[in-house]
C-alpha cells in the first residue's frame, strides 16, 4: 500500500491530507477561472432563427463552385500579407469599396481588441439590410477568400454579432470574444518501463 492510500480504520497519512487539500485548491481555482470567464465584458452573439435573402444561396453557391469569381466580383484582390486581423481587414476594405451594394450595406472598419488580447475588425452597418443578413454576407465572403486561397492561415475566421457590429476574428472556436485563452494540456510524457534482464542461456559442458 503506498502512503497515498487511506489505511482502512486507521485514517489517512499527512501524505493523503495534503493531496486532498492540492486537489480542493485546484477545484476551486478552475470555479474562479469559469467565474472570471463570464464577466459583464461585453460577448458576440449569432444571427438567431429566420429565413435569409435568396441572393444569399447564390453568393454561397459562388464561394463553393468558384471562389476567385467571388472574390472579382467583390473587388477583393489577392495579395497582402501580415497578421490575421490586417488580412481581414484588407478584405473587407475591398469588398466594401469595390461595390456599390456593398457600401450600401456596410460603413466604416475599425480594429477592435478584446480584454484577452484578441485582435478584431468591426463593420458599422448602414440600416439597408438586417443584421443576420449582413452577417452571412460578409461570413460567405470569407469562405470563398479561403477557398481562392486569399487567406494565409489555418483557424476560422468567426463572424458574429457586437452589439450594433459585425465582429470579424480569428479563432478556431465560436464565440471566443472576450473569453479568457484556455491553456492547452500538455500530455505527460511516458515513463520508459526498465528493460527486463533476459536469462543468460546455459552453454552445454564441454566433453
Amino acid at each position: 500500500m503506498s502512503e497515498r492510500d487511506i489505511v482502512i480504520g486507521g485514517g489517512m497519512s499527512m501524505r493523503d491530507e495534503e493531496f486532498i487539500r492540492e486537489y480542493v485548491l485546484k477545484i476551486l481555482k478552475e470555479q474562479a477561472e469559469e467565474k472570471d470567464d463570464k464577466s459583464d465584458l461585453p460577448g458576440t452573439t449569432g444571427p438567431g432563427p429566420g429565413r435569409y435573402k435568396k441572393e444569399l444561396a447564390n453568393l454561397k453557391a459562388l464561394s463553393d463552385s468558384n471562389p476567385k469569381k467571388l472574390m472579382q466580383n467583390l473587388g477583393i484582390k489577392p495579395g497582402g500579407g501580415g497578421q490575421p486581423w490586417q488580412i481581414i481587414l484588407k478584405i473587407l476594405n475591398d469588398a466594401i469599396s469595390g461595390t456599390k451594394e456593398m457600401d450600401a450595406v456596410y460603413n466604416n472598419t475599425q480594429k477592435k481588441k478584446d480584454a484577452f488580447g484578441r485582435m478584431g475588425i468591426a463593420v458599422s452597418l448602414t440600416g439597408e439590410l438586417a443584421v443576420r443578413d449582413a452577417l452571412a454576407f460578409i461570413r460567405e465572403t470569407f469562405r470563398g477568400a479561403k477557398n481562392a486561397g486569399y487567406l494565409n492561415f489555418d483557424d476560422k475566421v468567426q463572424v458574429e454579432i457586437l452589439g450594433n457590429e459585425i465582429l470579424a476574428y480569428v479563432s478556431p472556436k465560436a464565440f471566443r470574444w472576450n473569453q479568457k485563452l484556455k491553456k492547452s494540456k500538455k500530455s505527460k510524457p511516458e515513463e520508459s518501463k526498465p528493460e527486463e534482464s533476459k536469462p543468460e542461456e546455459s552453454k552445454p559442458e564441454e566433453s
